[in-house]
């Protein structure tokens, strides 16, 4: 007998094929998830291309980027929630695989798989992702697309993968998720039996894809919606359709959700049983979901340049509250990298008369840590802009430190549109805007986060061994993890501000490689420098540092922006 949840996803999916028959696109909707589009190709895993003019070509991408790497010649592959069967069939496009099953609980779905979509090693089957009619070992690579949040039973689809995966197989997973279960996942998945690979969140990719999508398309089908008359299946359809208005979307673009690619792998370790505590816990994912879709109780005002008092206070704590900008004289805002706050410049002192340094406080660091940190650039950019509005109309400048400079490169991009660029972006230890993460950390729990962060360096030692100093900090080391994350600009964005370059050699985080590429991206001079060091080299290079900054602030070549 069908549970609630299983039958209102049964209806859900017949709803959907109705209205895609009545929008006239039944034959063409292939797929049905989000899609992928990427400006910067560095962050793509996938191993084929989809081209641009291809129908469905967003959709598709977003298929392969989820198999990325995954060996699938010669292999057994199983789609759980396969939907309109357009991944499989990709798949028996560019790969040999022996066989390919899709699951789905729809009929409707199912019926149509099997008109469309025809080969020899293709077979499509009626069936339940938590009651699996497969034998153990019988699979090679599952896949799960954006349908594990329908499951009435989450751990029992896990201990099914499991099951009928042979050993070593692979589990490719993606979903929409809010941040507080992620851990939930890893943990229930980890108890299973298998082991985590890979994280990937392609959260700015999937909504710039929605983004792109034709607005005839969105009009198309809330027209058809309202001419079905049907309430219960227009609330159901809206959080499917996800459209740029929809809540949904906004609690991606927030950060308050995520897009999530995971691969897991079978291994050799038993299988442990997943608890009534943490089971009761993952059957509340759809209602957190819902949650972080609701709007916030209180709205954060629109952004406006901030008073006198503000500029001495939370945004730039080491200022003095009169600061003003004297004839020739530049106005220096500092950045901290990932973790840090503004006192990482205290100690950085100038005697020139041609400038002066003022460090930039972020929410959730240091004396404001009651503040959320932000996780997503284009929100941060937007009220750092509004701090500095005051001052860019007379000489000004950008320096960040590692992360810090990805901010400061966004700022001089906002203000260059606006025609009030800085005079010179100083990036130390920074890879360019256009070289993304390679190591996400963010989704980690606690106890493997501070592990990582502990790698990396940085977080003083008697820091990191006081337990309750760990837990204030961490907040921030891990929004701030999941900013850099998640941002990855253009290899063609540019801006006409002179950029200068501090790079360490001996850097473990950066290579020299990476952080020269930030000559792509200044349409003025660009200059870089080794220095001594490994990444943190701020804190003992900061003589030579200042005595360069001091020329560079001081050469009439910063100023050549100014006169352009």
């Amino acid at each position: 007998m069908l549970d609630a949840n299983h039958r209102r996803n049964r209806l859900a999916y017949q709803g959907l094929a109705t209205l895609l028959e009545h929008a006239g696109l039944a034959d063409h909707a292939h797929y049905l998830n989000w899609g992928y589009h990427s400006d910067c190709p560095d962050r793509d895993q996938a191993c084929h291309r989809i081209a641009d003019h291809e129908p469905n070509h967003s959709q598709a991408r977003l298929v392969l980027e989820i198999i990325g790497k995954t060996p699938l010649d010669g292999k057994r592959i199983m789609d759980i929630g396969c939907g309109r069967g357009g991944a499989l069939a990709l798949l028996q496009r560019f790969y040999a695989p022996t066989q390919l099953i899709g699951i789905d609980i729809s009929p409707s779905n199912i019926a149509y798989c099997r008109q469309q979509h025809q080969g020899r090693r293709l077979r499509f089957q009626l069936g339940d992702a938590c009651r699996l009619p497969h034998p153990d070992n019988s699979v090679d690579v599952v896949l799960n697309m954006e349908s594990s949040g329908a499951y009435s039973d989450l751990p029992a689809f896990f201990e099914q993968v499991q099951r009928i995966l042979a050993p070593q197989g692979y589990f490719c997973f993606s979903d929409v998720i809010d941040q507080n279960s992620l851990p939930l996942l890893q943990e229930a998945l980890t108890l299973c039996g298998l082991e985590l690979q890979q994280h990937r969140s392609v959260r700015q990719e999937v909504l710039a894809s929605r983004r792109r999508a034709s607005p005839h398309l969105w009009r198309r089908l809330q027209q058809v919606l309202a001419e079905l008359d049907n309430p219960s299946l227009h609330a159901e359809l809206q959080q499917y359709l996800a459209n740029p208005d929809s809540p949904l979307f906004a609690a991606l673009e927030e950060g308050r959700a995520d897009y999530i690619i995971q691969h897991w792998r079978k291994s050799t370790r038993r299988a442990q049983p997943i608890g009534p505590a943490l089971q009761e816990a993952l059957r509340q994912r759809g209602q957190r979901l819902e949650q972080v879709q609701q709007p916030r109780q209180t709205q954060p005002p629109t952004p406006r340049p901030a008073t006198p008092a503000e500029r001495g206070g939370s945004w730039l704590p080491l200022s003095h509250p009169a600061m003003q900008a004297r004839p020739g004289h530049c106005q220096l805002f500092a950045l901290p990298y990932a973790g840090g706050g503004a006192s990482i410049y205290r100690d950085w002192t100038s005697a020139s008369a041609h400038w002066s340094l003022h460090p930039l406080q972020l929410p959730g660091h240091e004396n404001r840590l009651a503040e959320a940190a932000h996780v997503d650039m284009d929100k941060l950019v937007q009220q750092l802009a509004a701090v500095l509005q005051p001052y860019v109309q007379q000489p000004w400048a950008l320096l960040g430190c590692s992360l810090g400079g990805k901010i400061a490169f966004e700022l001089a991009r906002h203000f260059s549109a606006q025609g009030t660029p800085p005079q010179h972006l100083i990036v130390l230890a920074c890879p360019a805007p256009s070289v993304p993460v390679r190591q996400a950390l963010s989704h980690l729990p606690p106890a493997q986060f501070a592990h990582a962060v502990a790698q990396l360096g940085g977080t003083p030692t008697d820091i990191l061994q006081h337990t309750d100093m760990m837990q204030t900090v961490m907040p921030a080391l891990r929004s701030d993890s999941q900013l850099a994350e998640h941002y990855c600009c253009a290899s063609d964005c540019s801006i006409d501000a002179p950029i200068t370059l501090f790079y360490a050699e001996d850097d473990h985080l950066v290579t020299p490689e990476q952080a020269l590429q930030w000559r792509n991206h200044t349409r003025g001079r660009f200059s870089a420098q080794a220095v001594a060091g490994g990444h943190f080299f701020l804190r003992q290079q900061r003589p030579q540092l200042l005595a360069c900054i001091d020329q560079l602030l001081s050469s009439p070549w910063t100023e050549e922006i100014a006169h352009a």
